[in-house]
């Protein structure tokens, strides 16, 4: 009978389309905001930019500057930890090098704002953005 042996695959297909649902927030794009040390106090300017990278994986590309004047910029992977209606908890760390070491972020994200909390052996602190217009 070749209809049974049709239906089964859509069928299968159907669930696999209504069991996967898709993430509450799409974060894809340029953000803007600051970074703030709460170890020292010392902040400045921060642009993202977010790329889904499969698997509620998001690379992120941080540029920002350090005393005013210093560049840095820096790649990370997060991982989505937890998928609500309304948002997205992150997780994921970055190797720094021997200065700065291993930087670890949690972080909260909704279509508007990220908020991430970082900790290291030396610092710890804060990103705040908002999508960049």
């Amino acid at each position: 009978m070749p209809f049974p042996r049709l239906v089964a695959p859509l069928v299968v297909a159907f669930l696999l389309t209504v069991a996967t649902p898709a993430p509450a927030v799409d974060l894809s794009g340029s953000w803007s905001g600051s970074w703030e040390s709460t170890s020292t106090g010392h902040a400045g300017p921060l642009r993202a930019t977010f790329r889904p990278c499969g698997e509620g994986r998001w690379a992120v590309d941080f540029a920002g500057r350090f005393f005013k004047i210093l560049p840095f910029k820096y790649s990370v992977t997060l991982r989505v930890i937890e998928d609500g209606d309304d948002g997205v908890i992150l997780a994921g760390s970055s190797w720094l090098g021997r200065m700065f070491g291993t930087f670890c972020y949690r972080a909260e994200a909704d279509a508007c704002r990220f908020e991430a909390r970082y900790t290291s052996k030396k610092d710890n602190g804060v990103f705040r953005l908002e999508r960049a217009n």
